[in-house]
């Protein structure tokens, strides 16, 4: 019965217009979150048979999928986008850590707080997410278009649904730049950031109208197809994320208007996504294949109608790739709006363009994202703006982060228990161009960090630092894996580095350190060292990462070569056992000046999506040196996180010291789910062979196996190591980011 009366529809509409202009055909897609990610799979079916759509409506995440849909993607394209899409990132508001400096990728996303201060008080947005790889994704994709302000002059044309935050009134947008249109129609309240727009500050449409058909038929649609996902308010049940609840009771009052859009909707399609909410981005497959399902399911509707026009309008077939070439432009010029504290030639040197040269579309992006990727700025928003043919000027809309930040992390490791980590940072306190920070480890094992990172050169590629640090930590002495002894160490250092940038994963420099030390059993056991040593240490350093992730990587690589003179020791040391006490002048000790080699890379391969292949090499050497208990490598733990550290899998920290250590590990990293992760690693080893024979060189083996979790926090793993010379298995946990 169904399919009689939407066919006797079909044979009324097209002959009370035969011998007239076409009916056009509307398209409106509603709002729903990740749930969105269905339309795809019902544009894709519209293509297969082969209809061509008129007009296209939408509001929120039905604004972004009708947009590129109107702009010229297939349905096909989409879906490849969709799927490339990384949506965890997409909606954070965070750069990718490869677009982050070298000499800032350790402070990086390395704290579960971070809250901004301006003028003393702590300062809020009108949400929490900024989303800026939405603004840079979707300039990226709207680069082909982006000479039309006018979104009727798109392939389809295209009108889209906001709300008026002031007056609560739907707002349709029709023209302007393309990007900022939809990203004002998916602006949840207090989830994303509201939107200035011509005098307006925008949310998400649907507060208001979710369901845009009126639009449609106001834009001349004679028939409208609506996809429809918000399938009314939810049961208290299904109130299961925030984003959940806030979806809730923004669209209270686009309940009433649903009713009324329904009537006017010709053909309406609700994929069933009852098992979903609006945050289920991590089940984007599903979603993709549900849509995908029902799209093969209405979609002998579509070709009967596409038939149906096809037969009285020979003009009625589609064209699938309707994308305008994304030509070149020459860059004539850049103007930026909303800086305050950073000058428009700091911003030019951060984005690396130069007038009159030659880009695309997605360099454009990239230079914006080396912008952003400095920290000094919530969102960097690019349109272009055509001039004479083949030209354009870059618009960059900005909103500067406040200068200063609390930032704030909590860390738990079996070596270094709980700690709280507290940082104040802030930019230009000094000069243009200046970074400055306060860091703090409260815990039984204290650490605090001073740092002045002064960047200067017309695109900000060299720099110095100037750190002070203190730390008074646990310091556990071994004997055949045993331990034996328990020391206290404090170790403090002044140190000035100069270095270069190249490129966002490489620094290279050189510095010079003044360095203090002082060990001191915390009790007395019969044979003790006691005393201190300080020293200059003038070294050169290479550092690279390219890695893709903070925690648990799945590719990329890095490298920490430090090469190094110690010199000028000054010491006083004593020796105490029942014979009595000696000092370190009668010891026989030497402390020549003597050279230091350390070298730390790592690969990740990886083999799927779930799989990764990992490598690493840990290597320390002294050279021309033999006072083992003072500037030794403690080898030993997961974690790289204590002074003169060579992780080795299998033993605890410290576990083995030594002037000579080089080891070799191997491992598989599986994530069966989204962030969470399990591995295995093996590493092998040699240490003590400075001057020895093959046969006197010592071997350390060890293993293990370890599950791990992506946490806002930080990384959560817990493992179970074994060392085959320490013969015992030993827990270890790590929670949070380190110091």
């Amino acid at each position: 019965m169904a399919r009689l009366i939407t066919f006797f529809f079909f044979f009324l509409l097209l002959t009370e217009s035969a011998g007239q202009s076409r009916p056009k055909i509307g398209l409106t897609l509603s709002g729903g979150g990740a749930k969105g990610l269905s339309h795809i799979g019902i544009l894709k079916a519209i293509d297969s048979a082969g209809l061509k759509i008129d007009v296209v409506t939408g509001t929120s995440m039905g604004s972004i999928m009708g947009a590129l849909y109107a702009a010229g993607y297939s349905g096909k394209d989409m879906e490849e986008i969709a799927k490339s899409i990384d949506w965890g990132h997409m909606f954070s508001n965070r750069p990718p850590i490869e677009l982050i400096n070298m000499n800032e990728k350790r402070e990086f996303s390395n704290y579960a707080l971070e809250i901004p201060f301006e003028k003393g008080k702590a300062k809020l947005f009108s949400g929490f997410i900024e989303g800026e790889e939405i603004w840079l994704r979707f300039g990226e994709l709207f680069y082909p278009v982006h000479q039309q302000k006018n979104f009727s002059k798109f392939s389809i044309p295209f009108a889209c649904v906001a709300t008026d935050a002031a007056t609560g009134k739907a707002v349709v947008l029709k023209d302007g730049e393309i990007v900022k249109a939809i990203r004002s129609s998916m602006a949840i309240p207090s989830v994303f950031t509201a939107i200035p727009y011509n005098n307006s500050l925008l949310i998400d449409g649907g507060v208001v109208r979710n369901f845009p058909v009126r639009e449609a038929k106001d834009m001349g649609a004679d028939y409208v197809i609506g996809v429809n996902l918000s399938q009314g308010l939810l049961s208290a049940d299904k109130l299961l994320t925030p984003v959940d609840m806030l979806y809730q009771i923004g669209f209270y009052k686009d309940a009433d208007d649903f009713d009324r859009q329904v009537k006017l909707c010709n053909l309406l399609i609700e994929p069933n996504l009852s098992d979903f909410s609006a945050a289920s981005f991590g089940s984007a497959d599903s979603i993709l294949h549900i849509g995908n399902e029902t799209g093969k399911k209405f979609y002998p509707k579509f070709k009967r109608l596409a038939d149906s026009l096809k037969a009285l309008y020979p003009d009625a077939a589609a064209t699938v790739s309707r994308l305008p070439r994304a030509e070149n432009i020459i860059l004539d010029s850049v103007e930026v709006i909303g800086l305050t504290h950073t000058t428009k030639k700091d911003f030019e040197g951060k984005l690396g363009l130069t007038p009159g040269f030659t880009y695309s579309g997605k360099e454009l992006a990239t230079a914006v994202r080396r912008a952003y990727g400095s920290g000094n700025f919530r969102r960097v928003a690019f349109f272009v703006e055509p001039g004479a043919p083949g030209h354009a000027v870059l618009k960059c809309e900005v909103i500067e982060n406040p200068r200063t930040f609390m930032k704030i992390g909590l860390h738990y490791h079996s070596y270094s228990d709980v700690a709280l980590i507290t940082t104040l940072a802030t930019r230009n306190l000094i000069f243009n161009r200046s970074k400055t920070m306060v860091k703090l480890n409260i815990s039984t094992n204290f650490r605090g960090l001073f740092r002045h990172d002064q960047a200067f050169g017309k695109n900000q590629r060299w720099g110095t630092w100037i750190s002070a640090y203190h730390e008074k930590f646990k310091f556990p002495l071994y004997e055949n894996f045993v331990q034996q002894y328990e020391y206290v160490s404090r170790y403090s250092y002044i140190d000035l580095r100069f270095y270069k940038l190249m490129g966002t994963t490489t620094l290279a420099g050189i510095g010079l350190s003044k360095e203090f030390l002082n060990l001191q059993p915390t009790v007395s056991p019969g044979q003790t060292f006691v005393g201190t040593n300080n020293y200059w240490n003038a070294y050169f350093f290479f550092q690279r990462n390219s890695l893709d992730l903070k925690a648990f990587p799945k590719s990329g690589s890095y490298i920490d070569f430090q090469a190094g003179h110690i010199f000028d020791q000054r010491n006083n040391f004593t020796y105490s056992s029942a014979d009595g006490t000696i000092s370190s002048d009668t010891l026989g000790l030497r402390f020549n000046a003597y050279q230091h080699i350390r070298l730390k890379a790592g690969k990740y391969f990886p083999l799927g999506p779930r799989w990764t292949l990992m490598a690493q090499f840990n290597n320390g050497i002294n050279l021309n040196y033999q006072e083992a208990f003072l500037n030794f490598y403690s080898v030993g733990g997961i974690n790289d996180f204590i002074r003169n550290q060579i992780p080795f899998v299998g033993l605890s920290e410290n576990q083995v010291n030594t002037n000579s250590i080089t080891a070799l590990l191997g491992g598989v990293q599986f994530e069966p789910f989204t962030n969470f992760v399990t591995t295995f690693r093996a590493n092998v080893g040699y240490y003590d062979f400075i001057d020895q024979k093959i046969s006197d060189w010592k071997l350390l083996s060890g293993y293990a196996i370890s599950g791990g979790y992506r946490s806002p926090i930080g990384p959560l793993e817990i493992s179970l190591i074994y060392s085959d010379q320490a013969k015992a298995f030993l827990g270890y946990v790590n929670v949070g980011f380190t110091f």
